[in-house]
This record gives structure tokens, C-alpha cells and sequence, in this order.
């Protein structure tokens, strides 16, 4: 008792170990976080391939352009079967007509056959792909077609040209040096891309920081606040409290429970990344040319890593641990009000409430640099412990965030949770013998001043 009353942490670990046994033993905690984790890890992949052969089994069965019959309007010859060798198209076979009627009247198979019309209006080469009548090609592939050609169209050019070898030499030096303009454009295309990401991550990853917290907050604050609420009206409390100070009692419970919920969300996540990836590595790997979406979109996420910076995805990480722990630290003081099971659902909302209004207080004017997110501008609300956490992770990940803000609102943080555990274990140590109704805010402050002129005397 004398070692508890000199020093109130005495004992902390005891309790942390003991109920994080408790918690992580229990045949509920097991099965959801093995299932869950089973299904993520082997699910997404099936997901993932099944869509990407089925996306893939489509195109093959999709009519293909195997025949393109050429009309050339401009001056100079050219085979354009040199197309072939530039790439993409290699099966497609082009056969030179002198005219459009007669390369209309000679299509036979017009599920697989285009016409390539080249004209010169105005010193301007054109390019136009003419699709059969009642054709099953697609517009799309007819357009990815003539796009391919218009890319490749300086080999026939240098045919036409009839440049010698030792020209053709120079030219394709001078190709590639144009090539190196044309990949700084390419350069600036993906930086677009990435700055769509960008956006398209600072609007999602709070909302998804929000869910992450809200369906934490909604398992494990709930149970907290239970069992505080519990083991306050429990026979064994007297015994309890005099081997441990109520703040090392909650304390305890309080890290236990954070501990639990944290290790649960790393293994789904984890599970959930390594699926995701996963399966998009295997999709490449049995379908090399899919279009679905969601591998494509997996690639350009990968593509785009160096937007990610890795010392903030740490603090990001740490913040939203924090960030848990302090709405469970609201559930211990729910816990601490509460006298009977009907009362959880009165002080439960605290939190629940919290949430809802930090997450409203995130979603206000856009700023002013970055008028594409709806995310609030407030420096403030990156340092108020409940908004920081819905705020920060995400401008940490993508490196919008200083370093330094990441660290000041985890040591507020840290900070905050001390002062609501200090708070749920003042409450719980008053509230022991207390049987009526919820106290309101003012009589809870009374009573806490009471409490303390008490000890005082």
C-alpha cells in the first residue's frame, strides 16, 4: 500500500500483462483475427486473378485486327508492314490498295480487317482508320490502333524519304535525341499522375484513417468502457485497490486493450497489403497484358513509391496508435461514469460524439494552395490531439507534413492520454460507492472538488 501511494505506476505492468493475456485469449479476439486475416490473404488474390482472367478471356474472344488494307493519298512509296517490327501489332498483316472503293469492295473479313487511309490536307499528315460496316470491332480498338501507327509512323516516313542506311543512321539519332523531348513529356505525364494520386490519397486516407479508428473505437471502446464499468461494481475491488493505485490500474487495462486492438489492425492490414500485392504480382504473372483495373491501378500505386516517405508512414503509424489509445482512454472515463450496464449507453457516446465532430471539423474550407481537397486548412486542428489523427497520417505518408509537426502532435498526444487516464482513475476511485444516476458535468466537477478538499484535511 505505502509502495502504491509513493509511486501510482506501481504495478502497471502486472495489470498490462495480465489483461492483454485476457483479452488476446479469448476464443472471440482469436477467431475474428485469424478468419479475417485467412480471408484477406487468400481471398484478395483469388479476387484479383479471377478477375484478371476473366478480363483477359474477354479480349482474346474479342475480334482482333489481323488485316489492314492500306490507301495511301501522300507522295513517295512505303511498305508498312515495317510497321510490324516497331513494336505492338506484329501479327497484322498490310496490304496497299490505290483507292478507297477499292479497298472497301476488297474487305472479306470485316471482323478483323481495317482500312488505314494516310492523306495530307493542308501539309498536315492524316491518319484515319475506317472500320467495316456491321464490324465487331470496337471504336476503342480501332483508336488504340491508330494511335500505335501515328507513334510509329516515322519508320515509314523514312521510306518514303528513301533515305540510305547511313541517313537512316543520322535520323535515328536525331529520333532519339527528339525521343529524350518526347520522354520529358512522358516525365511530366507521370508527374501528373502522380499528382493525381496524390490528391486522390489526401482525400481517401483520412476517411480511411477515420474508419480504422471508428470501427477500433466501436470494438475495443465498448469492451473497455464494460469492463472498467465491471470491475468497479465487482466484490474483489477493495482487495484490488490495495495492491494497485487506480492509475496504474487503468493505465494497465488501457495499454493492454490498445495493445490488442493494434496488434489485431497490423495483422489485417498487413494481410490485406500483402493480398492485395500478391495477387496483382500473380495476375501479371498468368495474365502479363490485363487491363483490370484494379491491377492497373495496384502498378501505378507502385510506380509512384517515391511519393511515399517512409520515415513519415512510421510516425503516421505511431499517431494512429496514439490516437486509439486516447479514444480509449474517453472509453475508460465512460467506464469510470457508468454504475450499471444502462449506463454505458449514455456515457459511451462521449467518444462516439468526439469522433463524429473532429471528423466534421477535418472536412471544412479547403485550402487555399490545394483547392482539389476537402480537407481543412486549420494549423490548429494538425495539433488538437482528435483532429491531428485524421489529419496528419495521410500528409505524413505523402510527405506533405513536416517531420517536426508529426513529432509535437505525438508528444500532445501522449500528453493527452496521460491527463484522461489520470482523470478515468480519479473518477473510477470515486465513483466506487457511488449508486445513482450518471452524475452530470457539473456535479461530477463538484463532486471531484469534494473529493479533494477532503484529502486535504
Amino acid at each position: 500500500m505505502n509502495t502504491m501511494k509513493k509511486n501510482p505506476l506501481a504495478g502497471i505492468g502486472k495489470v498490462y500483462r495480465f489483461t492483454l493475456k485476457q483479452v488476446c485469449a479469448a476464443k472471440g479476439w482469436l477467431i475474428s483475427t485469424f478468419l479475417i486475416a485467412a480471408l484477406l490473404i487468400i481471398g484478395i488474390p483469388l479476387i484479383i486473378i479471377a478477375a484478371s482472367s476473366d478480363s483477359d478471356s474477354s479480349e482474346t474472344d474479342e475480334a482482333k485486327i489481323k488485316t489492314v488494307f492500306v490507301c495511301d493519298e501522300t507522295d513517295g512509296e512505303a511498305d508498312y508492314n515495317v510497321l510490324r517490327e516497331a513494336g505492338k501489332y506484329k501479327e497484322v498483316e498490310y496490304i496497299p490498295y490505290k483507292s478507297m472503293d477499292e479497298a472497301a469492295a476488297g474487305i472479306k473479313e470485316k471482323d478483323t480487317t481495317v482500312i488505314l487511309r494516310v492523306t495530307k490536307p493542308d501539309d498536315t499528315l492524316m491518319l484515319t482508320v475506317y472500320l467495316a460496316p456491321d464490324t465487331d470491332l470496337s471504336r476503342s480498338k480501332a483508336s488504340s490502333f491508330a494511335d500505335y501507327v501515328q507513334q510509329s509512323f516515322a519508320v515509314v516516313l523514312m521510306q518514303k524519304a528513301k533515305l540510305t542506311p547511313e541517313a537512316v543512321m543520322m535520323l535515328s539519332s536525331a529520333v532519339n535525341t527528339s525521343a529524350s523531348e518526347l520522354a520529358l513529356d512522358a516525365a511530366k505525364d507521370k508527374e501528373n499522375e502522380k499528382n493525381m494520386l496524390e490528391q486522390l490519397l489526401s482525400f481517401l486516407l483520412p476517411f480511411m484513417m477515420l474508419m480504422i479508428i471508428y470501427m477500433m473505437v466501436i470494438l475495443y471502446g465498448q469492451s473497455m468502457a464494460n469492463s472498467v464499468m465491471l470491475e468497479k461494481n465487482s466484490k474483489l475491488i477493495e482487495t484490488i485497490l490495495t495492491a494497485v493505485h487506480p492509475i496504474a490500474l487503468m493505465g494497465g487495462k488501457l495499454l493492454a486493450t490498445a495493445t490488442a486492438a493494434v496488434l489485431q489492425i497490423v495483422i489485417w492490414l498487413g494481410c490485406l497489403l500483402g493480398g492485395l500485392f500478391g495477387g496483382v504480382a500473380f495476375a501479371k504473372q498468368i495474365t502479363p497484358d490485363t487491363e483490370n483495373e484494379t491491377v492497373q491501378t495496384v502498378s501505378e500505386v507502385l510506380d509512384h513509391s517515391s511519393m511515399f516517405s517512409l520515415s513519415g508512414i512510421l510516425l503516421a503509424v505511431v499517431i494512429l496508435a496514439l490516437g486509439f489509445l486516447l479514444y480509449l482512454s474517453l472509453g475508460a472515463v465512460a467506464g469510470s461514469l457508468a454504475t450499471k450496464a444502462e449506463d454505458l449507453g449514455k456515457t459511451n457516446i462521449i467518444f462516439v460524439i468526439v469522433l463524429l465532430v473532429s471528423f466534421f471539423l477535418c472536412m471544412g474550407t479547403p485550402s487555399k494552395g490545394d483547392p482539389d481537397t476537402m480537407l481543412s486548412s486549420a494549423g490548429w486542428l494538425r495539433y488538437f490531439p482528435f483532429t491531428a489523427l485524421l489529419l496528419n497520417p495521410s500528409e505524413l505518408i505523402l510527405g506533405k507534413a513536416p517531420l517536426l509537426r508529426g513529432l509535437i502532435s505525438i508528444v500532445i498526444m501522449l500528453a493527452s492520454v496521460g491527463v484522461f487516464v489520470w482523470i478515468s482513475s480519479a473518477i473510477y476511485k470515486m465513483m466506487l460507492f457511488y449508486r445513482g444516476s450518471v452524475p452530470t458535468p457539473a456535479k461530477l466537477i463538484e463532486m471531484l472538488k469534494d473529493n479533494k478538499s477532503k484529502k486535504t484535511e
